[in-house]
């Protein structure tokens, strides 16, 4: 038993992952991993001068076996004399509300509930109990789902406040550690069904590649996500570079210049789009949501795709712009009057009457000043639609809104919500961008209304 113990000693030291005078809270669950985690971490506090506690997270969703699970928890915490925490969240519920797997809601609540625990009780890192094999499971789901080098780099030992000490650790040799000193624990009988994805990878495919083509697969594809680990490093080096020369975050959202792009490396191209929009709208990329992406580049201004979580990217002249996809496009007209004010967005429409006119203009196109003269009635505020045409002030004739704005450089995304304020069926003012000729103070302008956006 002490090959497996110098086996983990080893890699903590060698990944850096306990110090001194640490204080750790083991997320025990009762199973076999957990429950090892433990009893090392307590057999060699004296070694690493640390003090250890547990958190035990009910999911509720197995009814009296977790309740049991948690009772055992509890127990164990107290006969081994160290500070314990559990807490009882509807992992269920959590998923359904917010269109997660129940694995991913309870890895969501998990980790959400850890750091609530540490602040609780003033410890410093969160331990979990992941395995060898835990990684290789991860390593192959992600491989088959396609996630990319992050995904087959497998389980990081370290990140943040969270370590993984066992990770060198097969699941057969925690098991024969906790058999040689008949240490007890819990199994968790959903463990055993194969309807989950890892449980299916567990239970049929890894068995049959270790029977078929690799006794020592766990520890084969563990030493090959460290390789990659130090890949994905030394990649993301090269793409935080290329990040900064080639992304902007705006109002309009996460804007990639396309003279910038089509400088960077072909191969690098794919890691600069995932990386780009994964961070930045925390969702995850498939290939082809990468391709379809990187086809946009190639594309006329106005094309635009549709992603999951409520994105869309546009390709917009010499930009690609990733953004969330506008809701609240449809917009009620308004029915306005003289000394009215109303809210748009984040800013507020007021129609003033004006009692002595500016001797100079400002130019400000948020503040414009109209002949009120040819005022007939109500404002209308609306959103502009197909044929609307107008006079832009300064110019002869009239001009479709539609290519005004093109002419304005205004994105796809702006333009579908861009807003006009009219009167009788004439364009008074293109908010924000400009006035009506027909609607210009002259010398013989007698009553005179200001429009400001603010």
């Amino acid at each position: 038993m002490k090959r497996i113990e110098q086996k983990v000693l080893k890699f903590i030291d060698e990944k850096d992952l306990v110090e001194k005078n640490d204080k750790i809270l083991v997320a025990l669950s009762g199973g076999p991993d957990s429950v090892f985690l433990l009893h090392f971490l307590l057999k060699f506090r004296k070694r690493y001068a640390i003090e250890v506690g547990a958190v035990h997270i009910n999911h509720m969703i197995r009814g009296k076996s977790a309740n049991e699970d948690e009772e055992f928890c509890r127990k164990l915490s107290v006969n081994l004399n160290i500070e314990f925490l559990s807490v009882q969240k509807d992992v269920k519920s959590f998923a359904k509300l917010h269109k997660f797997s129940i694995e991913e809601a309870g890895r969501v609540i998990r980790y959400k509930e850890f750091d609530k625990a540490l602040k609780h009780i003033g410890f410093k890192k969160i331990a979990t109990a992941h395995n060898c094999s835990d990684n290789a499971e991860t390593v192959l789901l992600n491989l088959i789902k396609g996630t990319g080098i992050k995904g087959i780099s497998g389980i990081p030992p370290k990140r943040g406040n969270i370590i993984r000490p066992i990770l060198s650790l097969k699941k057969e040799e925690i098991l024969e550690y906790l058999n040689n000193y008949g240490i007890s624990f819990r199994i968790d009988e959903s463990n055993l069904q194969t309807d989950y994805e890892r449980n299916f990878l567990r239970k049929e495919i890894i068995p049959l590649i270790k029977k078929k083509l690799n006794p020592d697969f766990e520890n084969a594809v563990f030493h090959s996500s460290e390789i990659f680990s130090g890949l994905s490093v030394l990649l993301n080096s090269q793409i935080r570079g290329k990040l900064k020369e080639t992304v902007k975050i705006t109002d309009e959202g996460l804007k990639i210049n396309v003279s910038d792009f089509d400088k960077v490396d072909d191969k690098l191209k794919n890691y600069l789009i995932k990386r780009a929009v994964e961070e930045h709208f925390k969702t995850r990329l498939t290939f082809r949501d990468i391709k379809n992406i990187k086809s946009l580049f190639e594309k006329k201004s106005g094309k635009s795709i549709s992603l999951a979580d409520n994105l869309t990217v546009a390709r917009e002249r010499q930009f690609v712009i990733v953004s969330y996809t506008d809701k609240n496009v449809p917009f009620k007209p308004l029915s306005l009057v003289e000394g009215d004010a109303v809210k748009i967005n984040d800013k507020t429409l007021f129609i003033l009457p004006v009692v002595e006119t500016p001797k100079k203009f400002s130019g400000d196109k948020l503040r414009e000043y109209i002949s009120a003269d040819k005022i007939s009635g109500n404002f209308c505020l609306r959103r502009w639609k197909v044929g609307d045409k107008f006079s832009p002030l300064g110019l002869k004739g009239t001009k479709k809104i539609s290519d005004f704005l093109n002419e304005q450089k205004i994105s796809s995304s702006k333009k579908k919500e861009q807003l006009i304020l009219t009167n009788k069926g004439q364009i008074v003012w293109v908010l924000g961008l400009r006035l009506d000729e027909r609607f210009k103070i002259t010398n013989y302008t007698k009553k005179v209304i200001e429009l400001c956006l603010k």
